[in-house]
């Protein structure tokens, strides 16, 4: 693995470091932060779930509200991380916060997972408070929900590694939009939050298996509506194996970007 150049984050004292000084950066600006997380998604299942629901037959047994509540929690952890995870990088690499990190103690498979800490902690925090959302609403069918903040850790790992790999590889802030409008966006549309994927053709849904949200979609729904079959457990397997192939290559672009 060395030969190769892959390094994983190195989860120790020094990443905890990093995560702590993420959360008193995060406690300055919380109020703002969470506003902007969840006003989309929630206008999304108000004007579908309970507008254009009331004109759509039931999905599943369930009703449209009660089908994509679940995977807009899925969603919203995965915009939260995505985001802060992809212009908080670049910003500390461009201002040289990283660069301040490496001169000091810290070593670059420690920041990178302290990072991953810390949005997994985002992921965690943005999905339970989602769940919650939804759980007043009376769309939580089932107590299995309890089970969302596991989901929330490998959502946060398997969206983090992409976005730090982003932030790291642009050299322009602009550029970033591009992951957000040709990877982020399309599995937002197709990972099977708004209807059903066996309706559509046997090349976009080999297309969307690959997209992780679908999978978290899969998992959150299964376990907020009770309805766990094996297939959930196919998904978290994916999940977990996609998590350690991606997690050395943000760490290994990082370290490149910093130590030459």
């Amino acid at each position: 693995m060395k030969e190769l150049g892959f390094v994983f984050p190195r989860f120790d004292a020094q990443a905890w470091r990093v995560w702590e000084r993420n959360l008193v950066s995060w406690l300055k600006i919380y109020k703002t932060s969470v506003l902007l997380n969840f006003g989309e998604p929630l206008m999304n299942l108000l004007a579908l779930g309970f507008g254009l629901g009331t004109y759509v037959t039931k999905l599943q047994d369930f009703t449209f509200a009660e089908f994509i509540a679940p995977g807009l929690l899925a969603a919203t952890a995965m915009m939260g991380v995505s985001y802060d995870m992809a212009f908080s990088g670049y910003s500390k690499l461009t201002r040289g916060v990283y660069d301040s990190m490496v001169t000091g103690p810290l070593e670059v498979p420690s920041i990178a997972a302290g990072e991953f800490l810390w949005e997994v902690t985002r992921s965690i925090l943005y999905g339970c408070t989602f769940l919650l959302v939804i759980l007043v609403m009376g769309l939580v069918r089932s107590p299995l929900a309890l089970l969302i903040p596991l989901v929330m850790i490998l959502s946060g790992l398997i969206f983090t590694a992409p976005a730090l790999f982003v932030a790291a590889w642009v050299r322009l802030e602009d550029q970033l939009f591009y992951y957000f409008t040709l990877v982020v966006t399309p599995m937002f549309m197709f990972s099977g939050i708004f209807f059903p994927v066996e309706g559509l053709p046997a090349a976009a849904r080999i297309a969307v298996w690959f997209s992780p949200l679908y999978h978290v979609t899969n998992i959150t729904r299964a376990l907020t509506l009770g309805r766990v079959t094996q297939g959930i457990l196919a998904d978290v397997i994916w999940l977990a194996v996609a998590i350690l192939i991606l997690l050395p290559w943000p760490v290994r672009l990082l370290q490149r970007r910093l130590m030459g």
